[in-house]
Formats: structure tokens, sequence, C-alpha cells
């Protein structure tokens, strides 16, 4: 997905643009939201066990890694899950769109498979809030519809309560097993579709690291690596790697902060304190420690000197022109630079310790939200979940590779190793369908070798395995997570969107240091301790 949107809110529900037009949507749930949504019962988790991992996972979101591609294929839906009638589904794509539908033999198939005649609208980043809110204001709501937790979308408790079917009894508890791929999530992927009490939608599982620097190998040789044991240290790297046409830094100056604040042990999103209530982490010393260390690499010229907007970051870290890149987490550190270059196997920048505090790499939400069903009685409501089922099928399985690489000899091929490769149809019909469906759902995340490009496939596993086994030693949980805050969808928004601005001032010298923290003391009044109040009220709620 595209990383000017999706990093510097990577792990935050934003709220910046209004649904419109929402028919019967009343005030009442504005009331219940944190208080009911600590008390809904989440599905039974059931893993998938019938391909084993080489390398295996942990509950504390350590990924499962595969170093090779099944021989033998398993079946994890029983039977076809549609009932021959259309559905249209609103997702969103992060590559390019794919041959229409009424030219694209795979879709043809992939309804064939279904069970349905699958009208996908299919909108793109950026862009996506603007074809949700089309969408809704036009009246008709689609059958499925992703909502994300990070491109400004307000009033979406109202929008579910209004026009869209509240899954719980079909989902809750042991009622889930009907769904197997679908019980195969975990709470915590759950966690993320429940909003006043009651559950939503079919999560999108995603990596549970979060933001990452990763380097060019290349480019960092001179300094012995990219690994650093404390400021001094990173900053004297820095400048060793930076002259004639490199810099080491991209300049994105927010994400940069976000990063770094991990070595100088932030808290993740929001602290919670001893006493039970929360403060924000950018409203820290941590935060600001972290500020006041990214102005003095400015200052040192390390950052690339073009744009913080520039969109082309990782072409420029491939060409060497760039040292080093944030990334959502550590598994596309390594795999957006392979699609760049296949030679750079991207080094991960593990936290060091800074200002006297240990590192905390901050866990993702686990999930980029979750698709609802629209409105309808329980046989049509159920035939949409088995679909989802459909989707949510894991690695190893006959739907899968269906779903992701289409039809052996047609749309992929598999190369000597074993792994599915597309063909020039397989880009053309499938990559772009098949990012669609998979932002609808997909399954837990997992480290499979034939996702990464390039020829050292099972390198990149092992790698990003052993990072994200660093990682654990000191990740913490945004404890949020899984609670509603009114506040938080009504103020966000507009609060990150200040903050970045700030955050970019103060680097680029516009501004001083010293206007951080009274920021911050503006905003409590204008939304972020109705924030904390609500966050908390929930947390005691659930306890």
């Amino acid at each position: 997905m595209s990383r000017r949107t999706f990093l510097s809110l990577s792990t935050s529900v934003a709220a910046g643009a209004a649904v419109t037009s929402l028919t019967g949507c009343g005030s009442g749930t504005k009331k219940t939201g944190e208080a009911a949504s600590s008390k809904v019962k989440l599905p039974t988790h059931v893993p998938f066990t019938k391909i084993k991992p080489d390398l295996a996972p942990n509950a504390k979101g350590l990924s499962a890694g595969f170093l090779s591609y099944p021989k033998d294929l398993v079946r994890s839906v029983a039977k076809t899950p549609g009932d021959g009638s259309g559905i249209t589904m609103l997702t969103e794509i992060w590559t390019q769109p794919p041959t229409p539908k009424g030219s694209n033999a795979y879709w043809g198939r992939l309804n064939k498979e279904l069970g349905v005649d699958l009208t996908a609208i299919l909108g793109t980043d950026p862009g996506y809030e603007e074809k949700f809110s089309a969408t809704i204001a036009g009246g008709d709501l689609p059958d499925l519809l992703w909502i994300p937790p990070n491109q400004g979308i307000q009033h979406v408790a109202e929008l579910l309560e209004a026009k869209c079917a509240d899954i719980t009894e079909y989902v809750s508890g042991d009622a889930v097993k009907k769904y197997p791929n679908l019980a195969a999530m975990t709470p915590a992927h759950w966690k993320t579709a429940v909003v006043n009490g009651k559950i939503w939608g079919a999560p999108v599982p995603y990596p549970a690291f979060g933001q990452v620097y990763a380097g060019n190998p290349k480019v960092w040789e001179k300094a012995d690596g990219i690994a650093s044991s404390d400021p001094e240290e990173f900053l004297a790297k820095c400048k060793e790697v930076t002259g004639g046409k490199t810099w080491a830094l991209e300049p994105i100056y927010v994400n940069a902060v976000s990063v770094l604040s991990q070595c100088f042990g932030a808290p993740n999103k929001w602290r919670q304190n001893k006493d039970g209530s929360l403060t924000w982490f950018q409203d820290t010393d941590e935060y600001e420690a972290a500020l006041d260390f990214v102005l003095k690499l400015k200052k040192a010229g390390v950052f690339y000197p073009g744009n913080p907007k520039m969109a082309d970051a990782y072409i420029k870290m491939a060409q060497g022109t760039i040292g080093a890149t944030v990334h959502a987490n550590p598994y596309n550190a390594r795999k957006e630079i392979r699609v760049q270059d296949p030679a750079i196997a991207s080094e991960i920048l593990i936290p060091f310790a800074a200002g006297g505090h240990q590192p905390n790499h901050h866990y993702h939400l686990g999930t980029i939200g979750y698709t609802a069903i629209k409105k309808g009685d329980e046989k049509r409501v159920r035939m949409l979940l088995r679909v989802l089922d459909y989707l949510a099928a894991p690695f190893g399985s006959k739907e899968r590779e269906f779903l992701e690489y289409g039809t052996e000899g047609e749309d992929f091929t598999y190369d000597k190793n074993g792994f599915p490769d597309r063909t020039k149809q397989g880009k053309q019909q499938v990559e772009g369908l098949f990012s669609g469906l998979q932002t609808s759902t997909t399954s837990p995340f997992a480290l499979i070798a034939s996702t990464f490009p390039g020829t050292d496939r099972v390198r990149d596993v092992k790698d990003v395995y052993a990072a994200e086994q660093k990682l654990l030693e000191t990740a913490i949980r945004n404890p949020t997570v899984g609670h509603y805050s009114d506040a938080y969808t009504q103020h966000y928004g507009r609060m990150s969107t200040e903050a970045t601005d700030l955050v970019n001032d103060i680097v680029s010298g516009r501004k001083k240091i010293g206007e951080w923290r009274p920021f911050w003391a503006e905003w409590k009044n204008k939304g972020l301790e109705q924030m904390a109040r609500e966050y908390q009220k929930s947390i005691e709620r659930s306890s």
C-alpha cells in the first residue's frame, strides 16, 4: 500500500473526512460505544494446522515462516460459498488496476469459484476516502465494504448501525467455527472490528510489527552497517555515509521521529499510567527527545534535500542516493526494496537504547481494518460470510493459490524452485484484482518465500524472522487497541495533521522545538484529554 498514507498513521485510526448521507443514523450510538465495546465475546481462535510452517510462530506476534512452496495443496473450503447471485464489493488496490471484468478471464473463473457474480469497486490510494464517501452518499451500499483504520473516515459507528449487518451472533465464540478460515484469525484481529459492543466485519490481518528503518547495505558498508548501539553512533554513521550524491536518510521527518522515538522509550500511541490514566505518545519527554535528535540529524545534513512528501524514496534508496527509508514493518522493509532491485537485501535497524531509556518497538494494530456486510436477511449475510471465509484461505491451500496466482499455465507457472510466478497475463488480470480481494480480508500474516521478489527468497524469510525475534525483545502494544473513543474519531485527523505540520516546521527550522509542548497543552483542551478519558473508561470496564 502507499507508504505516505499508511506509514504516518500506521498504528492509528484517523478521522479527517465525513461520511455523508447516512440515512437513519442517530446520535444514540455515541453514548454507548466505549462501554459496550469492552464486553463483546470475541470469536474462538482455531488455527489452521494442515500445513506446518518451517519457522514456528508464537503468541507474541512472531510470524510463521515458510521456506518452500507446498507440493501438495489442501482444501480449506468444503464447497462453493455463493448462491449464484450478484454481489458488490468496495475495496482498495495497491498496485496497477486489473484488466476490466468483461475481458478478464481470471475474473470469470473467480466468479465460478466463489459462486457469485462479483462486481468490485476498486479504490486507490490516495483517493479511497473520497471513493468511500461518494459510494455511501450514492445511497446504494455495496454488499461488502472495506473500512480502513487510517484514511480519514468519520462517523463509522453511525454508518455501521444504520446500514450494515451486526454479525456478532454469527461469529462470536464457537459460532465462528462455521467459517474455519475466519476462525483462524486471532482475538487481536477481531478486536479491531468491534464497535458499540458488536462485531461488524471480517478483519484484514497484517504483520504484528511496526515501523522500522531499512538500509541499503551498499551505502552503509563503509560504516560497518546501519546497526548502532546509541544515538551518537547512529549520527556518526549517518555522517559517514553522507557525501557526494548520497544522503543517509529519506526526508519524511515525522516518520523519522516516529521510528527513532522507539529508541528513546516512547509509548506505543498511548502510555497507561499507574493510576490508569493515559498519555498520548507525542506529549511525552521521550518523543520530544526523539524530535530533538532528528533536529540534530537535520542540522548535520544527513537527510536527502528533497520535498518531504517525495514519492520515490524507495527508488532512490535502491539506487544508493538515499541510505535508509522507513517501512511499515520488517517484512516490507525487505520486500519493498527487493521490488526496486532484487539484488538488494536491505538491513533492518533494530532500535537502540537512547536518552537513558530502553527501546520500545511498537507493535502495529495487527490489521488494516475490516470488511463490513450490508444489512440483509440471515441467509444473505451468511452467504457473504462464506465468501469472506473463502477470501481468507491460508497459505498452502488450493483456494489461496487460485486467489493469488490464478490458473497454472495461463496466469502463472512454477519456477525451478517450485515457487509460482505470474505470467504476463497473470500480472494483468490477477495481480490487481487479488490486491483488492486481499484488502477485503485475508489469512493471518506469514513470512512466505514465494512473496519475495528475486532469487534469494529463503534468506529473506530467515532474515526477517530473525529481525522479528530481536524486535520482540522490546515490543510493546498500544493499550487502546480494541477500545473505542468517540472523541478520537472526531478530533484525531486534525490533531495528527497539525502535529505532522509542526514536526516538519521544527525540523526544517521554520519553528522552534520550544513550541512543541505548548502545542500539546492546547490540544488537551481541544479533544486530547477527552480521548484519554474515554479510552480509560473503556479499558476499566473490560478489566
